[in-house]
């Protein structure tokens, strides 16, 4: 099963090699979006990811620096109860990554994801279960921006 899905160009989360030779210098995180506790969570997730794959350096000379911006969050509940009630919902993200070398701009991309969470009764689980969608999208989307910087850096070769 592994082996016709990743044959089909679908990537599993974790299990994706990253291969960049030059580290990233994390120049701008901007959540452009009305939600300002977003902010510490794009700022962590962002860091986490990079740090992780070994990607980032804090040297602000770097020669690749990286700006991230949250564009838009908007969500849309679907399931609904006999009692007009909502039990989840999806969450719609739309998030700009620019990568500039030597002051000039080499890479710009604007990339979108969504995933469900589930609206509990308790709204600390429904806040809980909404950050973790979050998460698990911005996590798609710059493994998604890794892939395509690497091809974008393989063509220009």
């Amino acid at each position: 099963m592994i082996f016709i899905l990743l044959s089909c160009g679908y990537r599993m989360a974790g299990f994706e090699k990253i291969d960049i030779k030059d580290k990233f210098y994390l120049s701008s995180i901007k959540n452009l979006t009305s939600e300002s506790d977003y902010t510490s969570i794009l700022n962590s997730t962002c860091y986490d990811f990079f740090n992780k794959h070994n990607l980032l350096t804090k040297n602000p000379n770097n020669n690749l620096k990286l700006s991230i911006e949250i564009n838009k969050i908007f969500y849309e509940s679907k399931i609904i109860q006999q009692n007009y009630r909502a039990t989840s919902s999806e969450l719609h993200i739309s998030v700009t990554i620019k990568v500039k070398k030597s002051e000039k701009e080499i890479f710009r991309k604007t990339y979108t994801d969504s995933n469900n969470y589930t609206i509990y009764t308790n709204i600390t689980q429904t806040l809980s279960s909404k950050q973790e969608a979050l998460i698990k999208s911005l996590n798609n989307i710059l493994l998604d921006f890794i892939n395509d910087f690497k091809e974008e850096i393989n063509h220009n070769r």
